[in-house]
């Protein structure tokens, strides 16, 4: 039997022989002096700054490997030494320093400026010498020659090294070229795709100038557009350029050999274990017996790696082998998958922050240390950041972690201003001339929290606001918000303009924990007290006071990627609002159940094509008469709903019970900054109405005469066409919209012009 007591003396001896032995061969030394050798143009101070080993501070081979490394990476040295004398204990750094390029000369250049060159060229004066660089600068000058057309133009250089003071002068020598203007461009050999269609692909065209680089990636989207369209053999057999160095014009001939066209007559995959065939065939465009795509098979690729990305995959490889039967053009088509080992994410790095808390950023990341790397996760972590609402730029970079199946994760964040004082005016089209004086801030004390301070003045409307919200309440997922308001409105009733006058005085807390990443729960309690005056119709409006205490819980999933201006996602919302229910109390009481759905959906670059529906009911509780609260109704027409029709124009004249509007938006960017669309244009179509008993409602697009001769409300919906313009302000989005009715009343007023504020949806 073995002697456990023995065998564990004997292990604990013998750590302790071979810890001795350690120590003695390699003792911990102390540096006494420290000693550079060889610098010229680099300041001492700054190489100080980049090491560890210091005076005072113990020998170590570690610290000495990752100083030669800090060093050599400042792109001073070209080589970096150190000696340790251990009888002295002596540190000793020597420097092979690079050359400072004292002045840089370029000669024999016409066409192109020297502060142009200059300018462009990555090496620059006062800084130190690099051969990568010279080489990049010499490919750069070449560049700036070709989008002027000068072909066979050559570079040379000469550098004038003084040796003691480390120093360089650089000369660029050109030689610049004759500039050739294209005369023609034919193509030879092609059958199955016209002249026309080549030519229409190409950028080298009759009267334009030869650039030798735009014919050569002229040639690859020919190639592409072939085996885009099943020809895979397709290849450019050849390519004469004729020039006339008399005329300075050149001739080009193109001959295509095309092939065949060829479909897939089948898709396997090689090497999946962690997905299924079935999963894989899936996620990528190519289907059997449809026409190869070289595209197909490259998005193919990289929507494998991405769904293996998700599971922490990132090192997979993926290869497309083809087989092909020339005879029946059929290509087999294997994807050969080497996995590789799960990432794991090691270090969560959060950099660039200034202001804010560095607990912000991080709250919103989903991906966690230590946990499997998921790149789901890391998208949706980005688009929950951004959706603060005060960065200007977020980027990601994965550096080796301390294993070697673990990443660093760093977020290079950069701040955007989070607070504004803003003043502004504007014409809107139910309030008229409108002024506003509004100081916001979107990220509080550092904290995320929002505040704003808002007065509104006008013909029509005064407004005056103050709101804060809290996104992490008690460092846990809920928001906690409230609301302080004084809002009076000249309204229109009857087709009376100023028909009466509503203030609505009140406030409002919110509650909302989110139950996960998309879902979210809200609950929020409000009292309001609304005073009707003024009223030019006092039966129908009566003029009075009346108090609202009301309760509403509200149920949301939303998984768009930016809140603000959505290019992808939905948000669906199920609400319900309570007023003067048992210990509500107050002077008005019903129930308010509404339901909206929006989605967004990219089609190409970005253009979002994006729909809404919205339905709402109100009825009283106890029997209460909703005919005393009419602005507790539903109406339909306006900027907010149906924008081809006037405000409140597509319901029964009291307000409606049911509601239903339906909008669609197709959205494009026109101009853009930082990459976000500050000036956005829009084409969208309306519809919707409103119906004050359930036994009236029809969803029967049109009009009865009632309506196209005198504008009375009949129970059919109404629909418009219309296209916008849309602003994105530091403080709110500006929208102006004109819209045309396609149930006109009497044919007059088809055209509706509408300038509001704050996203449709």
């Amino acid at each position: 039997m073995i002697n456990f007591k023995k065998f564990f003396s004997f292990f604990i001896i013998k750590i302790f022989v071979l810890f001795a032995m350690d120590c003695l061969l390699y003792p911990q030394q102390k540096i006494l002096e420290v000693e550079f050798i060889g610098l010229k143009n680099v300041k001492l101070s700054e190489v100080k700054t980049k090491i560890k080993a210091k005076k005072g501070t113990y020998f170590n081979k570690e610290n000495i490997r990752d100083d030669i490394e800090s060093l050599l990476s400042t792109e001073y040295f070209d080589n970096v030494e150190v000696d340790f004398d251990t009888t002295t204990k002596k540190l000793v750094y020597k420097f092979i320093e690079r050359p400072k390029i004292r002045k840089i000369e370029v000669r024999g250049n016409k066409k192109v400026s020297t502060g142009k060159i200059k300018e462009e060229i990555p090496l620059k004066e006062k800084e130190f010498f690099n051969d990568l660089k010279l080489s990049e600068s010499k490919n750069k000058i070449l560049s700036l020659y070709d989008e002027k057309g000068y072909n066979y133009t050559f570079v040379d250089t000469e550098t004038i090294l003084n040796k003691e003071k480390n120093e360089t002068n650089i000369i660029f020598l050109i030689n610049e070229g004759k500039r050739f203007i294209v005369s023609m461009v034919d193509v030879f050999g092609n059958q199955k795709v016209s002249k026309r269609k080549i030519l229409s692909l190409i950028e080298t065209k009759k009267k334009k100038v030869f650039r030798e680089n735009k014919l050569n990636s002229d040639l690859e989207k020919i190639v592409e557009h072939y085996k885009d369209n099943g020809f895979y053999d397709v290849e450019i057999s050849t390519v004469e350029v004729k020039f006339d160095e008399t005329e300075e014009k050149v001739k080009i001939f193109i001959k295509i050999y095309e092939g065949i066209k060829y479909k897939i007559s089948d898709i396997n995959f090689f090497g999946n274990e962690e997905y299924s065939e079935k999963e894989l065939i899936k996620i990528i465009p190519l289907k059997k017996n449809r026409i190869y795509k070289k595209t197909e098979v490259d998005t193919s690729v990289q929507s494998i790696a991405e769904l293996y990305a998700e599971k922490g995959y990132l090192k997979v490889n993926i290869t497309p082998e083809v087989r092909k039967d020339s005879i029946l053009g059929k290509i087999f088509l294997t994807f050969n998958i080497t996995e590789g080992d799960i990432v794991y994410v090691d270090k969560i790095y959060i950099d660039g922050l200034v202001s804010t808390k560095e607990e912000v950023i991080r709250r919103e990341i989903l991906l966690k240390e230590g946990a499997v790397f998921n790149s789901k996760k890391l998208r949706r972590s980005m688009e929950k950041i951004y959706n603060l609402g005060f960065l200007d730029d977020i980027k990601i970079d994965l550096q080796p972690g301390s294993k070697e199946d673990n990443v660093d994760l760093v977020f290079n964040i950069i701040e955007g201003r989070p607070g504004m004082l803003s003043a502004g005016a504007g014409y809107s089209s139910v309030d008229k001339l409108v002024g506003n004086l509004q100081v916001s801030h979107l990220n509080l004390f550092g904290r995320a929290q929002r505040l704003n301070l808002l007065w509104e003045f006008g013909e029509r409307r005064q407004n005056y606001e103050i709101s804060w919200t809290e996104p992490w309440f008690l460092k846990k997922p809920m928001s906690l918000g409230f609301s302080l308001y004084d809002l009076t409105r000249i309204r229109e009733y009857s087709n009376t303009t100023n028909a009466y006058k509503e203030e609505r005085q009140g406030g409002e807390i919110k509650l909302g924990p989110r139950i996960s990443d998309e879902f979210g729960l809200y609950f929020s309690y409000s009292y309001e007290n609304v005073i009707i005056s003024e009223s030019k119709f006092p039966i129908d409006i009566p003029e009075g006071k009346k108090i609202t205490s009301s309760f509403a819980s509200q149920i949301v999933y939303d998984n768009r990627d930016y809140i603000y201006d959505a290019s992808k996602g939905m948000r669906h919302s199920l609400t319900l609002q309570l007023a003067g229910w048992r210990i509500l109390g107050g002077d008005v009481k019903f129930y308010k159940p509404i339901i909206r759905s929006s989605v967004f959906i990219p089609t190409f670059w970005k253009f979002v094509l994006s729909f809404n529906a919205v339905g709402g009911y109100i009825e009283g509780i106890d029997g209460y008469d909703l005919e005393n609260v009419k602005y507790e109704k539903f109406y339909v027409g306006g900027a907010e709903t149906v924008r081809g029709y006037g405000y409140r124009m597509l319901a029964p004249e009291n307000g409606g019970r049911i509601m239903f509007v339906f909008n669609t938006e197709y959205k494009f960017p026109i101009v853009q900054e930082n990459k976000r669309t500050i000036l956005q244009g829009a084409i969208f179509y309306d519809v919707g109405g409103a119906w004050n008993d359930f036994k009236d409602v029809n969803f029967t697009i049109g009009a009865d005469t009632g309506w196209e001769d005198s504008a009375i409300w009949d129970n059919k919906l109404k629909h418009s066409l219309g296209f916008g313009i849309r602003f994105t302000t530091p403080v709110f989005p500006i929208r102006l919209d004109w819209s045309w009715a396609l149930n006109p009343v009497n044919f007059r007023d088809r055209l509706q012009f509408w300038f509001t504020l704050g996203q449709m949806f």
